[in-house]
């Protein structure tokens, strides 16, 4: 008997429905105790750092990861809080170098780790140099909890296209344990890039990091490389704002099943010559997706470690082989 918590055994007929039984309702109620939690910790942040206890002060406190970007799952999403202090306590990594930077860096999270202490419902609060990871709980009715991830950066300007240029030309140069450090710096243009997709994308979206979740070990499920992948294909079907969820999960499960040709990259940031550079200058091996935020992060680096390839493929054949998409031609457009 099919189990109704799971989609690959139902007909594709069936999906629309099991999607918005199981996915959609519920999810906006979450995300709206989330949302507030999150909220109370950003107002809590700002409250605590115009203060003596931490000798800096912070400008603007961003929502990233699943939350920000409008790509909550109920029960299974992440949240990633940037905060951007102000100089001079954490000065632009372009302007001062990577090794200053560090420096800077681990006082401010030490002095953050003291402002989280002060809040009642965060525990588990874990420095790992470049971030803090925590907990928040007691959320909503049910009193569940969030995991977090809480990084600090400061303010390269990335509205201005050569200082944008200024942050890419350095990050070439930084070997991949310092390039992180300067990561946080474009977390708006990285947040902007999802958030601005339509509802039916997103909802694609959710359906995909659900199979993430139920298909692939933890190391893979991180979101945001499935994230691009899933846009890569909407956008080479037609960017269609209406199509069958069964064709766009198949679509790009044949993708996830192969990626030996997959190279990708967007040209909202950088241009495709700069692109290029980043791809021949860090000699990357397909399967290449570029961070549509900045050209020399290939989101797709960690499917190159170990097995974790063929982990994928396995993973996605099996739920093409499955009842509910052994049998959906994918056509132009989804539909």
């Amino acid at each position: 008997m099919a189990n109704p918590r799971q989609p690959w055994c139902l007909p594709p007929e069936s999906l629309e429905v099991w999607y918005n039984e199981k996915l959609q309702e519920g999810t906006g109620s979450f995300n709206s105790y989330c949302r507030e939690a999150v909220d109370n910790v950003v107002r809590a942040l700002h409250r605590i750092c115009s203060t003596d206890l931490v000798p800096f002060d912070v400008d603007r406190v961003i929502k990233s990861g699943s939350l920000g970007k409008g790509t909550v799952v109920k029960e299974l999403s992440d949240v990633d809080l940037v905060a951007f202090v102000n100089p001079p306590h954490l000065q632009p990594i372009v302007d001062v170098g990577p090794q200053t930077y560090k420096y800077q860096l681990d006082v401010v999270l030490r002095d953050m780790v003291r402002a989280l202490r002060q809040l009642q419902n965060v525990t588990d609060i874990n420095n790992k140099g470049f971030l803090l990871k925590f907990k928040l709980t007691n959320i909503g009715p049910n009193r569940r909890s969030l995991s977090i991830d809480l990084m600090a950066t400061s303010d390269c300007h990335l509205s201005d296209s050569r200082a944008k240029r200024k942050l890419f030309d350095a990050m070439l140069q930084q070997r991949a344990d310092d390039r992180r450090y300067y990561s946080p710096a474009v977390i708006e243009n990285q947040l902007e890039f999802v958030r601005d997709q339509p509802g039916a994308l997103k909802a694609l979206i959710r359906l995909v990091k659900y199979w993430a979740y139920q298909r692939l070990p933890d190391h893979l499920q991180k979101s945001y490389r499935l994230e691009l992948i899933t846009i890569h294909r909407w956008e080479n079907a037609g960017s269609p704002l209406r199509f069958s969820k069964a064709q766009g999960l198949k679509d790009v499960l044949q993708v996830l099943s192969n990626m030996s040709q997959l190279q990708v990259y967007w040209e909202r940031h950088y241009d495709a010559s700069v692109a290029k550079k980043a791809i021949s200058h860090f000699k990357m091996q397909r399967p290449i997706v570029l961070d549509p935020s900045e050209p020399t992060d290939n989101v797709c680096n960690l499917y190159m470690e170990g097995n974790n390839l063929q982990l994928m493929r396995a993973a996605a054949t099996t739920t093409l082989q499955s009842r509910l998409l052994q049998n959906v031609f994918v056509r132009q457009g989804w539909n």
